[in-house]
């Protein structure tokens, strides 16, 4: 992969490079949130991942990734590296559109097991393509593929059965594999605002969508509950 390291502090954003290179990926070091951005805006594709601390002599990484979301979308996995530990921070950040959010001091160990885990979320291919083919009414990702003007749902060539709903709920993720979907999100995007739907409406439909289309690692998903957040469907 090719990651970018946001880190003003010299002796953590060396050890940052280390662990990144040790554990084989291309690294680029900036020291500060400006040096970073301009680089995106020049290339949007330059990284597939940027870690970030959230303290940064010029603007926070909070301003970087809501910069990053609002700009290039969701094809950059981005990890926060910061010695905020709130829970109330950890939330801000993974709101605003991080992908992963470890805690310093930097435990090398379970920085490149996150890098290794992460990995995994950068869309191959197949799933870009998929993603770009919504466009012309169909999903497809592994096993799955969705008729969006039909709404029909298919797992391994055999339809599944599903409520509208649950459609819409299903299509919202294979559109956004990799990426944490706030519970929020989910109810304006499927229910808008035809209704003030209960939290036990939303967990139903969410438990339908995973056994109906099977959702688990047999068929290389798997739908991860983030407590009190949402959720975020990841393929591998």
């Amino acid at each position: 992969m090719r990651i970018a390291s946001l880190e003003d502090d010299p002796i953590e954003s060396k050890l940052i490079h280390q662990v990144v290179t040790d554990a084989g990926h291309a690294c680029t070091v900036f020291h500060t949130g400006s040096a970073l951005l301009e680089t995106l805006r020049m290339r949007a594709d330059a990284f597939d991942m940027l870690i970030l601390d959230w303290h940064l002599p010029d603007m926070t990484g909070k301003d970087v990734i809501e910069w990053v979301r609002r700009n290039l979308g969701d094809q950059i996995v981005v990890m926060f590296l910061t010695n905020r530990v709130l829970e109330e921070n950890i939330v801000s950040g993974l709101m605003a559109g991080a992908d992963d959010y470890m805690t310093k001091p930097i435990r090398e160990g379970e920085l490149s097991a996150r890098l290794h885990a992460l990995s995994k979320r950068i869309r191959p291919a197949a799933i870009s393509a998929s993603s770009a083919s919504a466009s012309h009414g169909t999903i497809e990702a592994g096993v799955y593929t969705f008729d969006l003007f039909n709404k029909i749902a298919t797992v391994r060539d055999m339809t599944v059965e599903l409520k509208p709903k649950e459609f819409d709920i299903a299509a919202l993720f294979f559109q956004n594999i990799g990426q944490l979907i706030s519970r929020e999100r989910i109810m304006e995007t499927v229910w808008g605002r035809e209704l003030v739907m209960t939290s036990r409406t939303l967990d139903t439909h969410m438990s339908q969508v995973r056994t109906k289309l099977q959702l688990k690692p047999d068929n290389n998903v798997r739908l991860t509950t983030v407590y009190t957040i949402g959720y975020r469907l990841d393929m591998f």
